[in-house]
């Protein structure tokens, strides 16, 4: 007697060898080491006259981490009625809470009746579960079985638990084996059928009628975010006038939004960022073009604000947003998360300077650096970190790939903490699978990549894929397991309420500049107020001149910059020293290397200082 397989570390048998002669017994004993956790598998392996193998699957994990319950079961009936005879069809949703951690689960299928103590075993199965997995079941309705209430039951063991899932259904006679005042019933739909046929013309039209229509979704109302405090407003049910809506709350589970230049990606992206602004969210925003930054100026243009009676908005709802520009020149500048992200406030950090390489480099460091700011848990949606132009970072689009390890543990662990994260793209298909298994919603715009097509197809069907690929601008195809029981549907997304026009390169430039003249000043009476001295106006001031700077009112911001600096001098003065000089804080290469690699061997780059 042997074990095999990785298992065999942690098995102790009694004995190896024993001998059991005709009609006997004989015992030996296996005793199980968890002393390291994970999950194992391999044979205990019997050889002699009679020869068999026993499979052995180990699962450990410590006391401290496993939670009281570590799988998470729905079960959907599909057919709420079915006929003796019939097939009763249904879908179980797992869900491991266990992140990452792989489990074998057993699952058992009975039904048993409501009044009564009826219990049919139907079947069992195993399966391993890792993060979330459904199953689609038929089961044979017994023919002895009698009309009434039943249950599906579903037991599962895992990890030493058991869990009972159920589900009520009814099962009905089939119409023909009735019959009314001794009529067989099979004559009386006879009947009916022939007086329907009066109706076939208005099921042909009703028929045609859809196919005419655009976008071909099956849409269940009730199972649509309703309007509340923590509801977005995004636009309309495509081709009706119904609002739609999305749960602020859901962004912690990440956004993928994909399509073709000028879909309309951007603005779905734009319009949710307000949402999130309007209740209080702090925004950053990577923004690789320049075109977010119309987000601090007020809509003044005429055709959109013409589009807003239309989804039931006023001229007047048109507003700018508080928030700064930084025009990023240096992706190793520390990002410093609770610094430059304000409640209410959008931070845009444009990236138009930067190298394929460099824009890989100030993602990977913004994302580590969330990590690095010892954020409470949250429950409700905290900051919104927005990533515009994504595939660029992908190889097939000349990035190299790595940073996406980074995005995805992003994806993984930021919602326990209030973050939510939206990738903006104008592919998804090539994304990895464990960064899309992280994402709870898709939105998809006109495309004409194949993949994408392809996926579409095989995942919604052909009158979907069609859907998408006839959608106006600005309609988008919205998927989520929170939304319309998982199955897509097309939203036409509101006007945005801000500029669509982004600033000039003279206006980037100026909050450049100004920005760095905040934050040295800034830097100037934080000494101050180290050496004792009164800086309460000097703060009050400056805070002024910031509000200047981030509106774009740059004149004023000017003003009062030049009656506050010669004030903070005089205080230098009459203490007899000079300020230190601000220095950028820079993420040393080795901290981020280790991530992403460095693909620019050729040219090779400054060391900066560590921080």
């Amino acid at each position: 007697m042997d074990v095999r397989g990785n298992v065999a570390p942690f098995i102790r048998l009694s004995r190896k060898e024993m001998v059991v002669g005709r009609d006997q017994t004989n015992e030996f004993r296996v005793t199980v080491l968890g002393n390291e956790e994970g999950l194992f598998n391999g044979t205990l392996r019997i050889r002699g006259d009679i020869s068999f193998d026993i499979p052995i699957d180990l699962l450990v994990y410590s006391k401290e981490k496993l939670p009281i319950e570590t799988m998470l079961a729905k079960i959907n009936i599909i057919t709420k009625k079915v006929y003796i005879g019939g097939l009763l069809k249904f879908r179980v949703d797992l869900q491991n809470l266990l992140s990452n951690k792989k489990y074998p689960v057993d699952l058992s299928y009975y039904i048993e009746g409501q009044d009564s103590n009826t219990s049919y075993f139907v079947e069992s199965q195993r399966i391993a579960l890792q993060t979330s997995r459904s199953l689609i079941k038929n089961i044979e309705i017994p023919e002895d079985i009698e009309n009434g209430k039943y249950f599906l039951v579903i037991k599962a063991g895992y990890m030493g638990l058991n869990s009972t899932y159920t589900e009520r259904f009814t099962v009905v006679k089939p119409l023909y084996k009735y019959s009314v005042m001794g009529v067989p019933a099979w004559i009386i739909m006879l009947v009916v059928m022939f007086s329907g046929m009066s109706t076939l013309g208005v099921v042909i039209y009703k028929r045609k009628q859809r196919e005419k229509k655009r976008y071909k979704t099956d849409i269940d109302s009730g199972s649509l975010p309703q309007a509340g405090e923590r509801s977005a407003y995004i636009g309309t049910i495509a081709d009706t006038s119904t609002k739609a809506y999305l749960d602020l709350d859901q962004f912690q589970i990440h956004t993928l939004i994909a399509g073709a230049s000028g879909s309309g990606k951007t603005v779905a992206a734009q319009v949710m960022v307000e949402e999130a602004l309007k209740r209080n969210v702090a925004v950053a925003v990577f923004d690789p073009t320049g075109t977010w930054t119309g987000f601090l100026r007020k809509c003044n243009d005429k055709k959109l604000l013409g589009m807003y009676s239309k989804f039931g908005m006023k001229k007047k709802d048109a507003k700018a947003f508080n928030g700064n520009v930084h025009l990023v020149d240096n992706p190793r500048v520390l990002f410093e998360f609770k610094k430059l992200l304000t409640p209410g406030e959008i931070s845009i950090f444009v990236t138009s300077k930067l190298s394929s390489r460099d824009i890989e480099v100030f993602v990977a460091n913004s994302i580590k650096e969330v990590f690095h700011a010892n954020l409470p848990e949250e429950k409700e949606l905290k900051y919104l970190m927005v990533y515009d132009g994504i595939q660029a970072l992908l190889p097939k689009f000349g990035g190299s790939g790595k940073v996406f390890v980074q995005i995805e543990r992003a994806t993984r662990e930021f919602r326990k903490w209030g973050v939510g994260i939206v990738l903006l793209s104008q592919v998804l298909a090539d994304f990895a699978g464990e960064i899309k298994a992280n994402i709870n919603t898709e939105v998809m715009f006109r495309t004409r990549d194949e993949k994408d097509m392809a996926r579409i197809s095989e995942e919604f069907g052909e009158d979907t894929l069609k859907s998408v690929i006839k959608a106006a601008v600005g309609t988008g195809m919205i998927q989520s397991s929170s939304y319309n029981k998982g199955k897509p549907y097309f939203v036409s997304i509101r006007p945005i309420l801000h500029s669509p026009i982004r600033l000039n390169d003279e206006a980037l430039e100026n909050y450049n500049k100004f920005n760095r003249i905040v934050d040295d000043l800034e830097y100037q009476i934080e000494q101050l107020k180290e050496n004792n001295v009164d800086v309460f106006d000097l703060s009050l001031e400056l805070k002024l001149s910031k509000d200047k700077v981030k509106s774009g009112n740059f004149n004023m911001a000017n003003i009062y910059l030049e009656g506050l600096v010669p004030r903070i001098e005089a205080q230098w003065k009459k203490l007899g020293k000079e300020p230190k000089k601000r220095e950028l804080k820079l993420v040393s290469d080795d901290v981020l290397d280790e991530d992403i690699g460095d693909n620019n061997e050729e040219e090779p780059r400054e060391k900066p200082d560590e921080v």
